[in-house]
C-alpha cells in the first residue's frame, strides 16, 4: 500500500494511527488533532442521551488514553471530562462503555497524569454501580495505588481524606433498606478496601481501626459480619500463602536450564528469579516493627463494649452472628480487663448441655473472666458449669469441656472458685475417662500453682506443700509486682554465670503421701506408702492393747498386723517406736532448713532483680537476652515438666494466648475416636475403593501380549494371502453356500452375547 492511500485510511483506521502516533508523535500531530476534534463533538453528542452504547465514542476515549503522553498539552483537559461524564451519569451509562472509561482513567494515573485524591474518590463513588467486574477493577486500583503512595512514606494528607470519605460511605449505608441496596453495595466495598490496607500494614493507624469498628454496629448484616471477623482474626492466614505462592520455583527453573538448551535469556530470567529470592529473604531477616493488635487502638474499649452488648441483646441475627459478637465482646473484655457486668448473666443462660455450639460459649466464657471482675459475678458461672456439665448422668464428652471450662476459667479468676466444689470437681482424677480424669488432674496442678490450700492434702503435691507460706493469693484488685520482675531475675541470674543453671535447684519436687501426717507448724514430712500404713496399724494395735487388758480378743487382722510389724522390727526394716521418733524429728529439721533455703533464695534473686531494675538502664541487647532466656526456660519446662525447681507446670501450648483467645480444643480436651456408625464405615470402604482394582480373578483380564494368526490376517495385503485354500474356495463358493455361511455366523454372534 503506497503512502498516500494509508494516509486517506487513517481516519478511520484507529489503532493503525495509535501505532503510528507513538513512533512519530510529530509527524502525526495534525490527524490526533483531528481526531480530538472528532472527540469533542461526539462527547457533546453522548451527552445528550448518555443510556446509549456508541462503539466509536468507546474506541475514541481509548485512542485519547493510549497517545496522551504524546501530546501532554493537548490533553490535559481529557481526564477532567472523563470524570465528569462518569460522576454525571455513572448509574446509567452502558457496562461496557463505563468500564473503557475506568480503565482510561486507571491508565492516565499510572501514568501520573490525574491526581490519586480526585480520582479515588470518584471511584468510592462508582463502587454504587451494580456491576461486578467493574467493582473488581476498582478495588485492585485503589488498593495498589494507595499502597504505591505509602511505599517511600507515608502519604498522610491523602491517607486522612480517602479515610474520611470511607467513614462517609459506612455511614451512609446505614440507612440502607438492605444488602442489595447501593449504599450498602459501595459500603461493602469500601470496607474490603479498609481492612486489605491495614492487613497490608500500609493503614495500620488507630483512626483505621476505628472506622472498621463502626461497622459493627451496621444495619446490614454483611457489613457487619465482615467487621466482626477483621476484629476476631478470622482471615488473616490468607496474606501469607498468597505471599508463598509469589515466590518463583528456583528448583524447577534450574532444572529447566539443565534439560534444554543454554540461551542468553534464560540465564537472565535464572539471575532475576535469584535476585528475587535473595531479596524476599533479607526482608525476613530485617527487624520487623511490632504491629500492635487491633482491639489494642480502640479509642474507647469500654463504651465500645457495652454498645456491642446492648447491640448483642436486642438483636435478632442468626445465630452464627450473635457468636461473633459474644466472642468479640469476650475478647475485648479479657484483653482490656473491662467489666460489662450484664454481659455474664446473658452467658450463664446459655450453659447448657443441649445449648448448640456449647463448646465455643465455654471458651468465650473463660475469655471474658478475669482477675478484675467481680468473683460473685463468676461464681454462678462455675456453679452452673459443675452442676449442668460435670455429673455422673452425664456424657464423658461433656463432663471433660465442663472441666476444662472451669480450669480456663479460674485460671484467670482464681477467687472465684470455692474450696468445698474444687475438692469435689478432684474427686474425678481417677475417672474412667481418660478425658475426665486429665481434665480433672490440670485442675488439680492449676490450684497446686496458684492456691495449693484449697485443695485436699493429698492432692497438693510435696512442692506446693513446702511453699505454701511463699505462695500468698492476690486478694480482689490487688497486683502482683513480682512477676513483672520475672526477665530481670533471669538477667540477673544468667549476668556472670553464662546462662547455665545449677542442679540443686531441681531437688525435692515429689508428690505429697496421701497419708501424710498433719501440719505440725515446722515443716512436712515425706512418708512413704508401706510406713503410713504401719504406722495406722501401729495405733490400732495400741487401742486395741487396752481392750485385751480387759479381756477382750484381738480381732484376727489386728493380731496379723502386730506380728507383720515385730518381724519387720527384728529384720531391721522397720525402726522402734523411740527411733522412729528420732527419724521424723530429724527430717522435720531439714525440711524446715530447706525451705528456709529456697526462701531465702527467692528473696535474694527478687533483690538482686530490683537492684538491676534501679540501677540499670536496658539495652536492645538485654532485651533480646531476656527473651533468648524465657524461650530457653519454656523449652526446659516442655522437656522436663516435672522437675523440681521450675516451680510451674510447662505452659500451655496455646499460640493465642496471648491476645487472649480460649481455643475450642482447650476445652474439649483429649478424648479418644469415636465409634463409627454404618453409613461412616460404608463412606470409608468406598472412599478405600477409589482408584483401587476391583477385587477379583484377574485371569483374562489382562491385555495378551500378542495377536492371533487369524487376526494378523485380517490386516494383511490381499496378495499375500491369494494362494491361501480358504481365499480358493471362497472363490469357488455358490450364493446359497454364501448364505448359509452367513446365517451360521449370525447364530454364533447372537449366542456369545
Amino acid at each position: 500500500m503506497g503512502k498516500r492511500n494509508r494516509a486517506a485510511l487513517l481516519p478511520t483506521n484507529i489503532p493503525q494511527l495509535q501505532n503510528l502516533i507513538k513512533r512519530d508523535p510529530l509527524s502525526y500531530k495534525e490527524e490526533f488533532l483531528q481526531q480530538l476534534r472528532h472527540f469533542e463533538s461526539s462527547r457533546a453528542i453522548f451527552e445528550l442521551k448518555p443510556e446509549e452504547h456508541s462503539t466509536d465514542f468507546q474506541d475514541l476515549i481509548n485512542f485519547i488514553a493510549q497517545v496522551s503522553p504524546c501530546y501532554p498539552e493537548e490533553t490535559k483537559e481529557f481526564p477532567d471530562q472523563i470524570i465528569t461524564l462518569l460522576s454525571k451519569h455513572y448509574q446509567i451509562l452502558d457496562a461496557e462503555l463505563r468500564r473503557t472509561m475506568v480503565q482510561a482513567l486507571v491508565l492516565l494515573r499510572n501514568r501520573e497524569m490525574i491526581s490519586s485524591t480526585s480520582l479515588l474518590s470518584l471511584f468510592f463513588t462508582l463502587f454504587r454501580c451494580r456491576d461486578k467486574i467493574l467493582r473488581d477493577i476498582l478495588y485492585n486500583h485503589i488498593v495498589n495505588d494507595i499502597k504505591v503512595s505509602n511505599q517511600k512514606a507515608k502519604n498522610n494528607k491523602m491517607n486522612k481524606t480517602l479515610q474520611g470519605f470511607m467513614y462517609t460511605m459506612l455511614t451512609s449505608a446505614e440507612g440502607a433498606a438492605g444488602t442489595g441496596s447501593e449504599n450498602a453495595i459501595a459500603a461493602k466495598r469500601s470496607l474490603d478496601v479498609c481492612i486489605e490496607l491495614y492487613r497490608k500494614n500500609i493503614w495500620n493507624d488507630a483512626k483505621t481501626v476505628n472506622v472498621i469498628a463502626h461497622a459493627c454496629f451496621s444495619p446490614v448484616t454483611k457489613i457487619m459480619v465482615t467487621a466482626l471477623q477483621f476484629f476476631l482474626g478470622n482471615n488473616e492466614d490468607g496474606d501469607e500463602s498468597e505471599d508463598e505462592d509469589e515466590l518463583p520455583d528456583i528448583k524447577a527453573m534450574q532444572h529447566k536450564q539443565n534439560v534444554s538448551k543454554k540461551t542468553k535469556s534464560k540465564a537472565k530470567q535464572m539471575e532475576k528469579m535469584v535476585a528475587t529470592l535473595k531479596k524476599k529473604s533479607k526482608a525476613k531477616k530485617r527487624a520487623e516493627t511490632f504491629n500492635f493488635s487491633a482491639l489494642h487502638l480502640l479509642n474507647d474499649p469500654q463504651g465500645f463494649t457495652e454498645k456491642l452488648y446492648t447491640h448483642l441483646s436486642s438483636s435478632r441475627e442468626r445465630h452464627e452472628v450473635q457468636l461473633m459478637l459474644m466472642n468479640l465482646i469476650s475478647r475485648i473484655s479479657g484483653i482490656h480487663k473491662l467489666t460489662v457486668l450484664a454481659f455474664y448473666p446473658y452467658l450463664q443462660k446459655r450453659l447448657q448441655p443441649t445449648q448448640k455450639d456449647v463448646t465455643q460459649i465455654i471458651a468465650i466464657t473463660a475469655q471474658s473472666s478475669h482477675d478484675l471482675v467481680p468473683p460473685d459475678v463468676i461464681e454462678p458461672l462455675i456453679q452452673t458449669l459443675a452442676n449442668n456439665f460435670v455429673t455422673e448422668h452425664c456424657a464423658a464428652e461433656v463432663m471433660a469441656a465442663g472441666l476444662n471450662g472451669i480450669r480456663e476459667i479460674v485460671s484467670r479468676c482464681p477467687l472465684a472458685m470455692d474450696a468445698t466444689l474444687l475438692q469435689d470437681l478432684t474427686e474425678y482424677k481417677n475417672h474412667r475417662d481418660k478425658g475426665v480424669m486429665m481434665a480433672s488432674r490440670s485442675l488439680i496442678g492449676l490450684f497446686r500453682e496458684i492456691n495449693p490450700e484449697l485443695l485436699k492434702k493429698k492432692d497438693r503435691g510435696r512442692s506446693a506443700a513446702m511453699n505454701m507460706r511463699n505462695i500468698k493469693p492476690s486478694m480482689y484488685g490487688e497486683s502482683n509486682n513480682d512477676a513483672d520482675l520475672e526477665g530481670l531475675q533471669l538477667l540477673a541470674e544468667n549476668a556472670g554465670e553464662g546462662g547455665e543453671e545449677g542442679e540443686d535447684n531441681w531437688d525435692g519436687w515429689e508428690e505429697a503421701s496421701e497419708d501424710e501426717d498433719e501440719e505440725d507448724g515446722e515443716g512436712w514430712i515425706n512418708v512413704s506408702d508401706d510406713e503410713a500404713d504401719l504406722n495406722i496399724k501401729l495405733s490400732d494395735d495400741e487401742n486395741s492393747g487396752s481392750e485385751d487388758e480387759d479381756g477382750n480378743k484381738k480381732p484376727k487382722a489386728k493380731r496379723l498386723s502386730a506380728n507383720r510389724e515385730r518381724r519387720l522390727k527384728k529384720k531391721g526394716m522397720l525402726p522402734k517406736d523411740d527411733d522412729s521418733e528420732t527419724i521424723m524429728k530429724e527430717e522435720d529439721e531439714e525440711t524446715k532448713a530447706k525451705r528456709l533455703q529456697m526462701e531465702a533464695e527467692r528473696k535474694e534473686k527478687l533483690a538482686a532483680a530490683q537492684l538491676l531494675a534501679t540501677t540499670k538502664i536496658l539495652t536492645p541487647a538485654d532485651f533480646a537476652k531476656i527473651e533468648s532466656l524465657k524461650l530457653a526456660k519454656q523449652a526446659d519446662q516442655k522437656l522436663n515438666p516435672t522437675r523440681a525447681g521450675s516451680g510451674k507446670r510447662p505452659a500451655p501450648t496455646d499460640e493465642n494466648r496471648a491476645e487472649g483467645e480460649v481455643s475450642i480444643g482447650s476445652i474439649i480436651g483429649p478424648r479418644k475416636k469415636a465409634k463409627q456408625d454404618y453409613a461412616e464405615r460404608m463412606e470409608s470402604i468406598k472412599n478405600g475403593r477409589e482408584g483401587r482394582e476391583k477385587f477379583g480373578s484377574r485371569k483374562g483380564s489382562t491385555e495378551r501380549g500378542s495377536t492371533t494368526n487369524k487376526e494378523k490376517a485380517k490386516g494383511k495385503n490381499f496378495m499375500m494371502i491369494a494362494h491361501k485354500r480358504e481365499v480358493r474356495e471362497k472363490k469357488k463358493m455358490s450364493l446359497r453356500e454364501k448364505q448359509i455361511q452367513l446365517h451360521a455366523h449370525i447364530k454364533k454372534q447372537k449366542m456369545m452375547k
